[in-house]
């Protein structure tokens, strides 16, 4: 079925067998029930823990209680209650000191991101442009400031920071012309799926409210316990209430000690913690995934109905089971990187055990790396997580883009790009607000309050908003990888794009086809028409990359230096 007589997308699969709009069979299943045993398990102990905590906490953990050596051990009063009296706070009165100041600084965080994505889509390589400006220029004018201050020789670490980040950007202006062109393939698939950031919202939301009650049942668990003598007190002088250590300097006298059931819940609390944040990351990725598939591989004239109520089903449901294993990985990936940084900072100066965690953290980030483009897979196939993985490394081998513009520089521009806006956006609000109410050190302080406000919702928002565009750039280049494997041309102003990365596969002509299809084609060389260019099949057109289809996104911007064809 050719572009021009799509199909109806509720009621088809696209791209035959490569994405599944229904009928998923559950994979994984096993690594779902555990992880919601796992939850329900650190949902109980969060009660046992609230309801057996020690109510003379608050007093027993000051400074001057563990001070006297006659509080060692102490016998804990039940009616000493954990948190004081209700006077204490007033949220009454907090909230109509700070409620203004709030929420001018989140409806303005709002429209900071929305002015960002206007600038990412409508002007994408003035935004790179900016952000490598600003990387360069910042050292260079903190050489001069030091300079002027008399500092000297202290300027001159500054002025060659600013000199080595030039020459490398310069060694990567070709990389660096294309990010604006991935960028804006991702806005516009973001500002045609709008549902996108609403979905994000609500699994964040959700994510929360499955988190911090677990998160305040691991602190609660910390309440659980009593008074001992400090195991660090080696001398202990009851007339005057003070203990040393074995170096003679001076410590508390007691300490708190939690329950020995409280330690082990805390450890395994924190897990699942720790669990169930990199789920809700997975769970994000996946429908973000899901629905930039549905749009790529939709045809030209249709736009998929339904794709975020389609791709949370299959999170949630059949899928749920291998979004749990990856983010199990993650989570397990990201405590052998602590304790490779443990190990690095406890052996600075051995240079082996230097070097074998330096291979070691390469290789831990190559296998986070391949399981988050496995979720990104398993989003489009339906596949098991362990198939999807060895499915992506594989396609990852056979079309190895360039990982410093498909991964790296994409994150550093928006990242600058975030902190440019908001720092822009909390110096407008701190001069507005500062003039606003008179102008004196009253209005300073307030308007310095309402500056950094603004500037943390700022770079809140617009934080958010570039994690969603750098889960499509992600989910694009698998769409476009499988796309080039199965020798198809889905997206040309996508491919136009993608396809002038590095690449170790060589370069294919794309061939429209007589029923208006696009799809790769090798490039004749012994046979030749008419006029000595290669014979083509009727009704065929060979379009060479790099040259666009048509206008849009796909044009590289005028100024920026020529990009070598993958």
């Amino acid at each position: 079925m050719g572009r021009n007589d799509p199909p109806e997308l509720d009621e088809q699969p696209m791209l035959g067998s490569v994405f599944f709009n229904r009928n998923r069979r559950p994979q994984d299943v096993a690594w779902k029930w555990l992880y919601i045993a796992s939850v329900l398990l650190t949902i109980v102990g969060g009660i046992s823990a609230l309801t057996h905590r020690n109510k003379d906490f608050s007093r027993l953990i000051s400074s001057d209680y563990l001070a006297d050596p006659g509080h060692c051990p102490v016998r804990p009063s039940p009616t000493r209650r954990l948190l004081g009296s209700e006077d204490d706070f007033q949220p009454k009165l907090f909230l109509e000191a700070a409620g203004l100041c709030t929420g001018v600084s989140i409806a303005g965080g709002l429209l900071l991101g929305l002015l960002a994505l206007y600038l990412i889509k409508s002007k994408p390589h003035a935004m790179v442009g900016a952000a490598v400006g600003l990387q360069v220029l910042l050292p260079a004018a903190a050489g001069v400031t030091i300079l002027a201050a008399g500092g000297g020789g202290g300027s001159v670490p500054m002025f060659l920071m600013s000199g080595l980040l030039a020459f490398v950007f310069y060694l990567y202006r070709q990389q660096l012309a294309l990010v604006g062109r991935l960028l804006g393939v991702a806005s516009h698939a973001l500002v045609d799926n709008p549902s996108i950031v609403g979905g994000s919202l609500l699994l964040q939301a959700g994510g929360l409210l499955l988190i911090v009650p677990m998160l305040a049942g691991v602190l609660l668990a910390y309440t659980n316990g009593g008074v001992i003598p400090n195991p660090a007190a080696a001398s202990v002088d009851a007339g005057a209430k003070t203990c040393t250590d074995d170096q003679g300097q001076a410590v508390a006298c007691c300490a708190w000690m939690p329950e020995g059931w409280a330690i082990a819940y805390m450890a395994w609390g924190s897990l699942v913690v720790g669990w169930s944040s990199l789920l809700v990351f997975t769970v994000k990725v996946f429908v973000i995934s899901g629905v930039t598939a549905q749009w790529y591989f939709a045809p030209a004239t249709q736009k998929p109905r339904g794709a975020l109520r389609r791709s949370l089903g299959h999170a949630l449901g059949p899928n749920f089971g291998s979004l749990c294993l990856a983010a199990w990985l993650l989570n397990l990936l990201q405590m052998l990187k602590s304790m490779a940084e443990n190990a690095r900072a406890e052996n600075r100066n051995n240079f082996f055990v230097q070097l074998l965690v330096s291979c070691f953290e390469f290789l831990l980030t190559l296998l986070e790396a391949v399981t988050k483009f496995a979720v990104v897979r398993l989003a489009i196939t339906g596949d098991a997580l362990m198939p999807s993985c060895r499915s992506t490394a594989d396609l990852l081998a056979r079309n190895l883009l360039d990982s410093v513009g498909v991964w790296w520089f994409p994150g550093m521009i928006l990242q600058v790009t975030a902190l440019l806006l908001s720092c822009v956006w909390g110096l407008a609000v701190f001069g507005l607000s500062y003039g606003a109410w008179g102008g004196d050190n009253a209005a300073l302080s307030s308007g310095i309050a309402m500056g950094v406000l603004a500037f943390f919702f700022g770079v809140l928002t617009v934080s958010f908003i570039n994690s969603i565009l750098l889960n499509i750039v992600d989910a694009v280049y698998i769409c476009f990888a499988m796309d080039r494997d199965a020798q198809a041309c889905t997206r040309l102003e996508v491919h136009e794009v993608y396809a002038l990365l590095p690449s170790n596969k060589a370069p294919l002509g794309v061939v429209e086809q007589p029923d208006g299809n696009y799809a790769f084609g090798s490039t004749p060389a012994a046979t030749a028409g008419e006029g000595g260019q290669p014979g083509l099949g009727h009704g065929q057109q060979v379009l060479a990359y790099g040259v666009p289809h048509v206008g849009g996104y796909a044009q590289p911007a005028a100024g920026y230096p020529s990009v070598p064809r993958a």
